[in-house]
């Protein structure tokens, strides 16, 4: 899906509601039981991609070299779909669990030589790079203080995120070379969540995440979001999100060294129980 297609499926997603007749009042939402809510759904989105990575062979000096994303591998923007489960436990408890899936990808001519783990890029060498995210969050919000149709909260959460990167070259000789690296990173995080409820089901929301772990790393994340229930047990959503991660090893006198921007929209469909 490229981006003019996703603004065309959201477009038509928000034409076609709409036009419809729900009528809220006339149903009440299923609910497994009276002391939660729970939406699960899907989003799909698209988003820009900038950063840098250092992947050393065995934590041996030299055998890396820092490479820029899109400069150098031409990576800079891609598609991404989210599996989100949300939950309101009596009232005041808010759980989100979100796994995001993207794997962008480039193709570009080397403009200078560099050092992926093991294996040497040379000057000028066609290559094809995929960058593989699986990204899992599991945040809290607690309802701590209410005013009319807002309230705000604090949460906590952890973010787990597995990258990958896979660079496959072809020299001018025909020579090809290709390698594959897989790291994780685990971020606990505190931040804070509010929520302003207007007429016909319809929930602004603004989340806020972050931590810095000193010597291994940090995390940040920003979410302004809008959601519709355009009837009783189903919801469509559009978000706009910004994430900014950067993860070091130290097991080693040269560590892996990965940081990170995305930054985009995000549309979906939610069911409730």
């Amino acid at each position: 899906m490229t981006l003019r297609r996703f603004s065309v499926c959201c477009i038509i997603s928000v034409t076609l509601v709409m036009t419809g007749e729900f009528s809220v009042s006339a149903q009440e939402p299923f609910r497994l039981t009276p002391a939660a809510r729970f939406f699960l759904g899907m989003e799909w989105g698209y988003f820009w991609l900038s950063g840098e990575m250092l992947v050393p062979a065995g934590g041996r000096l030299g055998s890396g070299t820092r490479i820029d994303v899109s400069s150098d591998l031409g990576v800079d923007q891609g598609e991404s779909t989210s599996v989100v489960l949300q939950a309101a436990i009596l009232e005041r408890h808010l759980v989100n669990v979100n796994y995001l899936m993207c794997s962008p990808s480039g193709q570009k001519k080397t403009p200078t030589s560099f050092r992926f783990q093991n294996q040497t890029y040379p000057t000028d060498s066609r290559l094809e790079s995929r960058l593989d995210f699986n990204w899992i969050r599991l945040s809290y919000a607690y309802k701590l203080k209410e005013i009319s149709s807002s309230w705000l909260g604090p949460s906590v959460g952890v973010h787990h995120i597995r990258f990958g990167a896979t660079l496959n070259g072809r020299t001018d000789d025909g020579a090809s070379i290709s390698n594959t690296r897989r790291l994780d990173g685990t971020y606990p995080v505190v931040g804070f969540e509010a929520r302003h409820l207007f007429p016909h089901g319809i929930d602004l929301n603004l989340q806020m995440e972050g931590m810095h772990l000193i010597t291994r790393g940090f995390l940040a994340m920003v979410r302004l979001g809008a959601s519709w229930e355009i009837h009783p047990d189903v919801v469509i959503s559009l978000d706009a999100t910004s994430r900014l991660v950067n993860w070091i090893e130290d097991n080693q006198e040269l560590n892996n060294e990965w940081s990170f921007s995305l930054a985009g929209f995000s549309s979906g469909v939610s069911f409730g129980f």
